[in-house]
Order: structure tokens, then C-alpha cells, then sequence
């Protein structure tokens, strides 16, 4: 059952204080405690916001996160307003691979979107303090790609690329234009299209990199791409886009280059999609992947038949 306020359908549970407990994963009660009062915090002011009427920036003087991470929940909040209808949170924390902390599967609801149910990402550092939020991936997602993990290190590299897919996720949801402008390689390519045809085999550059069964409509570099998305953010009110089929897989000559593929669904106030997301990210510089390659293409061919899995693009469509 829901309530309604101001038009909107709110969670009839809905309270303003969230409760968050740790039981397992972090032994310094301080560094415990502070994670716990800080999740608590965000959670307890996206209520306090949507029940209250009041704006965001206001509530968090009430329930105070780090500084800096105020612009990170602002921009989010800005998508879609967020409340959690549960009064209690147990997690188990997990130890980042970089360092720092990470809480998972905390439920919400992303008011502005039709598929509001959600869960997001807290990220702590290391002594427990909020340093970022994220929309999770689906948990049967992240846990198909994490348990393919062959060695630890693959494991910890997995680990670090779906955090990454995660943050690149929430990035459209808050329109944050300068993290995707950072994460992108300034050599990047970019190829989108709005159908996939066949065409016999060319000589030329495109047809040896891209493979010659595909007919590619748009090719931008990260300029391009980026003011393209620039006016995108500007005419939506919102953005919120959902990933399923996740497979992660390493080149097998170069160690520090992954490949992702994505059933992407987006969602906005004013056009959705369904369609194939592969991205090229190389973790050359450990601390900063990159994104080499980004393509989109639709889950059907213009006849409407499903484009095969074999005819998305991967890794083994570049010669890199």
C-alpha cells in the first residue's frame, strides 16, 4: 500500500529515521560506527527531504555526510528524488580492493522513474566516512560476473571493474558530465547506431577494426560524444538506466585490457531504448581505467528480428 505526497506514491512504511547496523566485515568499532552514522545519515535525509517537502541541501545540514560529497547526493537527487521504506538496515561490509569499505543492497525507491525499485552503493574510505554513492547492478548480475573471477587477482580486478560500471552507470542518472569526461580516453572511439544491416567485406580501416558484417551509422571521439551528451542532460528531466547481461571478459594478450558487455535499458523523461553496451576499459593505470572503446547498438535489427549475441560487438571486434 502507498500514501500520497504531493502527487507523489510514497512506500506506506516510509519513516524518517533509517537504522544501520554492521555485522560483519569491519573490526575497528570506531571505523564500524562511523560507517554506520554516516549511511544512516544519507539515508535518514533523502526521508526527511521527500517527507518534509524540504530540499535536500537543507537536510543534510541536519545529517551531516562529507563536504564533498554533498555535490555527488545533490546531483543525484536531482534525477530523482530517493526514499528508503525500511527502518533498518543489517549489511555486511566488504574491504574495496584500493582501500576503504563498501555497503551493498541498500533498497530504495528513484521517485522519478517508472522502475522505481532500486539498490545503491555506499563506498567508505578507510576510516569509515562517506566517499561515494552509486546505483547497484542487479545482485544476480554482480554475482555471476564476480564468481567467474579464475584467479585473485581476476577476482580483484572484477571487483573494481563492476564498481566502475556501477559509477559509470550513476553518472547518466546525475548527469555528470565531468566524471564521464575523466573516465573516457581522450583517444576514445564512440559508435552508436540506431540499426545494425549487413554489408559485404570492405579493405578499408573501419571494416578491419569494426569487423565487416557491421554497417556503422555514427562514429564520434570524445569531443563529439561529449557534446552530444551535453544536450541530452540538458533536455531531460531525468535519466535512469538499468544493466542486465553483464559479462566481463579479459583479452587474452593484453592482461590490463577487459571487455564489458551490457543489455542497456534507458529510461528518460523524454525517449527509452533497449540496446547492446560494450565497453573497452584499460587498466593500465590501476587507479584510473579508462575507457577505450564505448559502442551501443539496438537488440533488434531494423525488421525487428533480435540481433544475435554473436553479432554484438566485443572484444574481438577490434584488433588492438
Amino acid at each position: 500500500m502507498a500514501v500520497m505526497l504531493f502527487g507523489i506514491a510514497l512506500p506506506s512504511e516510509a519513516q524518517m529515521e533509517v537504522k544501520v547496523s554492521v555485522i560483519k566485515g569491519v573490526d575497528d568499532l570506531n571505523v564500524k560506527q562511523t560507517i554506520e552514522q554516516q549511511a544512516h545519515n544519507v539515508l535518514s535525509a533523502f526521508n526527511a527531504s521527500v517527507l518534509e517537502g524540504k530540499k535536500l541541501k537543507d537536510k543534510l545540514k541536519e545529517y551531516p555526510v562529507p563536504k564533498e560529497m554533498e555535490t555527488t547526493l545533490l546531483n543525484l537527487w536531482r534525477s530523482s528524488a530517493i526514499i528508503c521504506s525500511v527502518s533498518e538496515i543489517k549489511g555486511e561490509i566488504l574491504s574495496l580492493p584500493g582501500g576503504g569499505y563498501q555497503l551493498r543492497d541498500i533498497p530504495v525507491s528513484m521517485l522519478a522513474s517508472d522502475d522505481d525499485d532500486q539498490d545503491l552503493v555506499f563506498n567508505f574510505d578507510s576510516q569509515g566516512m562517506l566517499s561515494n554513492v552509486y546505483v547497484a547492478l542487479e545482485l544476480h548480475n554482480y554475482k555471476n560476473v564476480i564468481v567467474e573471477g579464475v584467479t585473485l587477482e581476476d577476482f580483484t580486478r572484477r571487483q573494481v571493474i563492476l564498481d566502475f560500471v556501477e559509477n559509470f552507470r550513476t553518472a547518466y542518472n546525475r548527469k555528470d558530465l565531468d566524471y564521464l569526461r575523466m573516465v573516457f580516453s581522450n583517444d576514445a572511439l564512440i559508435i552508436t547506431g540506431k540499426v545494425l544491416k549487413k554489408k559485404p567485406e570492405q579493405n578499408d580501416f573501419m571494416s578491419k577494426s569494426l569487423g565487416a558484417t557491421k554497417v556503422v551509422q555514427t562514429v564520434m571521439d570524445k569531443e563529439q560524444y561529449m557534446n552530444n551528451l551535453k544536450k541530452v542532460f540538458g533536455k531531460n528531466a531525468y535519466i535512469n538506466l538499468k544493466f542486465e547481461e553483464v559479462s566481463v571478459k579479459k583479452h587474452p594478450k593484453r592482461p590490463q585490457i577487459y571487455g564489458v558487455q551490457l543489455k542497456q535499458y534507458w529510461n528518460s523523461s523524454t525517449y527509452s531504448d533497449v540496446g547492446y553496451l560494450f565497453l573497452m576499459i584499460n587498466f593500465e593505470d590501476e587507479l584510473n581505467p579508462s575507457i577505450e572503446v564505448r559502442t551501443w547498438q539496438p537488440d533488434k535489427f531494423d525488421d525487428g528480428t533480435p540481433i544475435p549475441r554473436d553479432e554484438v560487438y566485443s572484444l574481438e571486434s577490434f584488433n588492438i
